[in-house]
């Protein structure tokens, strides 16, 4: 079994049994302790994972994180735990005085469904304020199952997690500056424009009022721009037959009719919740639409490569209902369905 293989038949545990759980105790038996497996570590070898380990020096004997994971006998990741009803952000400073006094050059903080990573980016062997990453083990994307396992026993490597982790903190610093800059312009993007397309030599200098005009063309041409970004993004996977990607050995083409199909759900479900929560995983058997890209909020599959084609639903006991259809255009047939299994998700 892969991975991912074992992260998804833990997320569907604990799941099905967050409810029963009610103890930090339980939380670790039941959730945490087969997480620090899934990694390779033998919870049961105390050279691997110690339990109530206690940092270096300047640390009161009371205090003790829950668990160390060991590489080569020296820890390189601390655990510390809260039951799984508690969230997780006030207890940050009881992680930071444990990571300052160890070896350990990461932390997590769990509750056995939420694990956020921490490291010292800012200040060397200072534990920075915020996690670097956040995995929720019944909401994660397969990149975030990427990540997890590089922390794996046989794949451990700090330097390249370090890097790794560099990368996606100033990335996510980058996205997020021009996300807010594409929602709502700033005086010095709009300036920026403004200097490097409006000719100064030949039509004079940049005013007041030339800078008004830059805002509000600026403001106008932003969401088209990304209309035509995503259209580019889109037309060469359903127009080139040739353009295929390859997942688990198998080559799958995304078709015409799929992504027709993803937008008449898309434009059903957007009744209930914003457009852009609507995504697609293409498969080699089927079509998958899901709410925030999570495949445990799948709203229906699609399936379009047979003699037949059918839109398969979920009932209650997330069992599949396949119904025949004609042509995509018989799925406007099943839209309140559609749009009950979108409310259902958005209300959990």
């Amino acid at each position: 079994m892969t991975f991912k293989e074992q992260l998804k038949k833990l997320a569907e545990k604990v799941d099905a049994t967050r409810s029963q759980i009610a103890t930090e105790e339980g939380t670790k038996n039941a959730f945490i302790m087969p997480f620090i497996q899934m990694l390779g570590f033998d919870v049961f070898d105390h050279n691997e994972v110690t339990p109530e380990f206690a940092a270096d020096a300047g640390m009161r004997r009371s205090e003790k994180v829950d668990y160390a994971l060991l590489k080569n006998g020296k820890p390189i990741l601390l655990i510390e735990c809260k039951k799984c009803t508690e969230k997780l952000d006030k207890h940050g400073t009881q992680l930071i005085r444990y990571f300052t006094f160890s070896a350990a050059k990461f932390g997590v903080l769990t509750n056995g469904i939420k694990f956020w990573f921490f490291t010292d980016l800012d200040k060397t062997n200072i534990m920075d304020t915020y996690p670097f990453f956040q995995f929720d083990i019944t909401d994660f994307k397969e990149s975030d199952a990427d990540f997890i396992e590089r922390f794996h026993k046989e794949l451990y490597n700090q330097n390249a997690i370090l890097e790794a982790v560099t990368e996606m903190v100033y990335s996510r610093e980058i996205r997020n500056l021009l996300h807010d800059e594409l929602k709502n312009p700033s005086k010095d993007f709009i300036k920026y424009i403004a200097d490097k397309t409006y000719l100064e030599k030949q039509r004079g200098r940049v005013t007041n009022s030339i800078m008004t005009l830059y805002g509000e063309l600026t403001r106008k041409n932003l969401p088209t721009l990304l209309d035509e970004l995503m259209a580019e993004r889109l037309i060469p996977k359903s127009t080139q037959p040739s353009e295929e990607v390859e997942d688990d050995g198998s080559k799958i083409t995304t078709t015409d009719e799929e992504i027709e199909a993803y937008f008449i759900v898309k434009a059903i479900c957007r009744q209930k919740v914003a457009a852009e929560r609507i995504a697609f995983r293409d498969a080699q058997a089927y079509f998958a639409i899901l709410l925030d890209d999570n495949r445990l909020k799948t709203i229906c599959r699609i399936y379009l490569n047979g003699s037949k084609k059918y839109l398969a639903l979920f009932n209650a006991d997330k069992k599949e209902i396949k119904h025949e259809i004609k042509s995509v255009d018989d799925i406007f047939s099943y839209s309140e369905q559609l749009c009950a299994m979108v409310s259902g998700f958005d209300k959990k």
